[in-house]
């Protein structure tokens, strides 16, 4: 019988290759209308190992998790954007970077099983790690919950209000419904899949540091042992899914695929510029 991490991690690959695929289309439109493919690529390669690289990546990462440019515009805008990239980026990190520590990756192969499994890594983190009893895992279960919190709670609730409440703003759509809220129920069901981890596994030591899902499972303790396990088999596929959906769906619409795709124009602009 597959396992209910295995089933989460497909969806995610799902996402992943249906990312791929509208990326490329994108990417080679966008190409098309550029004066010349061999010379956008020969300016990047050649920034790279030149002097300007540390100053495009200055101006990239105060643009891009500072939102400097759009704060300067729109105040609540910019940090609507600046906290949701900002968080996110770190709870994939911590959860990529431990993930492949944990597992000792050491071959391509290897890396590419534990990318996919990764973002589900407090499924199965009391199994594979024996002594979670140190600052390391503490800080990493605070992180995780945290990064969360932020996206969940602060950014979404700030770009709800921009949206749909706001003065002055342009009238909502069903497009910024659906971007606004799969991130959500990522996350929610995310908090409840670890909340069931954790009494699946007998609310171990340290699991009190992931705040949100831990007080979610102090609801949960009544459950019986087969009623968790049923959750926990479909809460983290639950989450796989949407994970992938919301991955899935980025480079075929506009607002998303802008919002990915911006901080790379920006690089690619940068470049051209110094060209000149």
């Amino acid at each position: 019988m597959i396992d209910a991490i295995t089933i989460a991690a497909a969806f995610f690959a799902a996402g992943v290759v249906a990312f791929i695929i509208g990326a490329l289309l994108n990417l080679r439109l966008w190409l098309l209308g550029s004066e010349s493919i061999p010379s956008t690529i020969a300016s990047v390669i050649k920034t790279v190992f030149s002097k300007q690289l540390l100053t495009i990546i200055r101006t990239f990462i105060v643009n891009i998790f500072g939102q400097k440019r759009l704060y300067s515009v729109d105040r609540l805008r910019g940090l609507e954007k600046a906290s949701f990239v900002t968080f996110y980026v770190l709870l994939i990190l911590i959860n990529h970077i431990l993930a492949d520590m944990v597992a000792g990756v050491s071959t391509v192969e290897a890396f590419l099983y534990e990318f996919f499994r990764s973002p589900f890594f407090p499924a199965y983190i009391f199994e594979e790690v024996k002594d979670l009893q140190t600052p390391l895992w503490s800080a990493y279960f605070f992180i995780d919950n945290l990064s969360m919190a932020m996206v969940l709670f602060f950014a979404e609730l700030l770009a709800v209000h921009r949206r749909f409440f706001k003065k002055h703003f342009e009238a909502a759509t069903r497009e910024d419904a659906v971007l606004l809220f799969l991130p959500v129920i990522w996350f929610i069901f995310r908090y409840v899949a670890e909340a069931v981890t954790i009494v699946k596994y007998g609310s171990p030591p340290g699991s009190q540091f992931m705040f949100v899902a831990y007080a979610i499972s102090l609801a949960l303790t009544p459950l019986s042992e087969a009623q968790i396990s049923l959750l926990y088999s479909i809460l983290w596929p639950t989450a796989g899914f949407f994970l992938g959906l919301f991955f899935g769906i980025i480079p075929y619409t506009g607002r998303l695929w802008h919002a990915f795709a911006a901080p790379l124009t920006m690089l690619v602009n940068s470049v051209g510029g110094e060209r000149k």
